[in-house]
């Protein structure tokens, strides 16, 4: 294993021990890797294109001492589908979506619970608490289900009641916070995101929420989506549109993108474009005005998001509930590919973009679709009601022969 822990504050070194936070002095740790070792190694260049355990298969870009070993259910390998008729639409010649809803249990953040609960099982933990949305919540739920382990998890009210059943099923404890736009307020929620690290010190579980400053391997594995990309299309692509919630998921593939640079696999990084829902969220890009500094929710990688967007000359854009909506309803029917809400931000900034006329149409372009849509059926219903076409009630199949009967009926659309 080549990782190693890097404070960002004070440039501390540390071995890729239990540390969430440096011991010197509290700062933000980052995992690093000794790519001019694995350049020389030579094994990543043999492994990486070929599908496998994740963990396996990138095993000297991660932070395990043991891959073989690693915890999987089988996540990563997932589909990267070209499109066509979007692809027209936005006047788009080689565009791909990364299908993460594949994962086992419908989002990416499988990727990143998989190393984590995997380091910590190294480290002889077996006790995991996360505060989530969501999608790490069932994540966490299934994979610490599928070890032995025990999971609790702290989800907020807004959470879509499919994700807190699906946490639910998998047997772990579930406590219910104030929603972050209700009553209650924006405090008790975020409040407990910044908070579980020391609640977890003081009760000996591993924070496992999905963030850097929190606890640097989650993040770790959201670098394979990056990875696979490159080794699907045999390079890093030119643009990547990523959705930015914590931020995460957009500081974890430009990383990845960059490894795969520094260890001579790829030319160059590509243009990140990330889409941001507005809500209550605070930009990424002004994060540090003083008009987000109470009651907006600061992404506890937001700061890493945006220094990777700035970093490939790229591009953020704010989305409005509105134009997420319209996204998931026009991939689901001009492509197949149902996405929850959070999945299709990439999606409304990029057609965005695309309206602006600010999009290369040769550019090779991948547009990264985080999670599944039966995560969140009320926002699906929303979209019926709105552009879906109703049920006919017919007593027989029949009595479905006036339907046909008129040439609008047999027009493909």
């Amino acid at each position: 294993m080549t990782a190693h822990l890097r404070c960002l504050s004070c440039n501390a070194k540390l071995p890729a021990a239990e540390h969430y936070s440096c011991p010197e002095c509290g700062g933000e740790l980052d995992v690093q890797y000794d790519h001019d070792s694995i350049r020389e190694d030579g094994r990543l260049a043999q492994s990486w294109r070929q599908p496998g355990p994740m963990a396996e298969r990138f095993a000297e870009l991660m932070p395990l001492a043991a891959p073989e070993s690693a915890v999987s259910l089988g996540e990563g390998n997932t589909p990267l589908v070209r499109s066509h008729n979007l692809a027209r639409r936005l006047g788009l010649r080689h565009l791909y979506f990364k299908l993460e809803g594949s994962n086992p249990t419908g989002s990416f953040k499988d990727r990143q619970v998989a190393i984590a609960i995997s380091k910590a099982r190294e480290l002889g933990r077996r006790r995991f608490a996360t505060v989530s949305s969501g999608n790490v919540g069932n994540a966490l739920a299934a994979y610490a289900a599928h070890t032995g382990g025990r999971a609790d998890i702290w989800v907020s009210h807004e959470t879509a009641e499919a994700k807190r059943q699906q946490i639910e099923i998998y047997g772990a404890q579930v406590f219910l916070l104030p929603s972050p736009q209700g009553d209650g307020g924006p405090g008790p929620y975020f409040s407990a995101l910044k908070g579980l690290p020391d609640f977890c010190a003081r009760h000996g579980l591993v924070p496992m929420i999905s963030a850097r400053p929190i606890n640097p391997y989650m993040v770790e594995g959201a670098k394979a989506i990056g990875y696979e990309i490159a080794a699907t299309l045999g390079r890093n692509p030119d643009v990547v549109f990523a959705p930015v919630g914590g931020g995460g998921l957009a500081g974890g593939v430009f990383k990845a993108f960059s490894d795969l640079v520094a260890v001579g696999l790829a030319d160059t990084v590509p243009q990140l474009r990330g889409g941001q829902r507005r809500a209550y969220f605070a930009p990424v890009d002004r994060m540090d005005e003083p008009q987000y500094q109470t009651g907006y929710y600061l992404p506890l990688d937001g700061h890493w998001a945006w220094q990777s967007i700035q970093a490939s000359g790229g591009t953020l854009q704010i989305m409005e509930d509105d134009a997420i909506r319209a996204a998931q309803g026009e991939l689901a029917r001009q492509e197949g590919i149902f996405a929850e809400p959070h999945g299709a931000y990439a999606l409304a900034a990029m057609i965005e973009a695309a309206d602006k006329g600010t999009l290369d149409p040769d550019a090779l372009t991948v547009c990264v679709i985080s999670g599944f849509g039966l995560k969140d059926m009320v926002a699906a219903r929303e979209i019926i009601a709105n552009a879906g076409r109703p049920p006919i009630e017919v007593a027989s199949l029949e009595a479905s022969e006036a339907h046909f009967a008129s040439p609008e009926s047999l027009e493909l659309n």
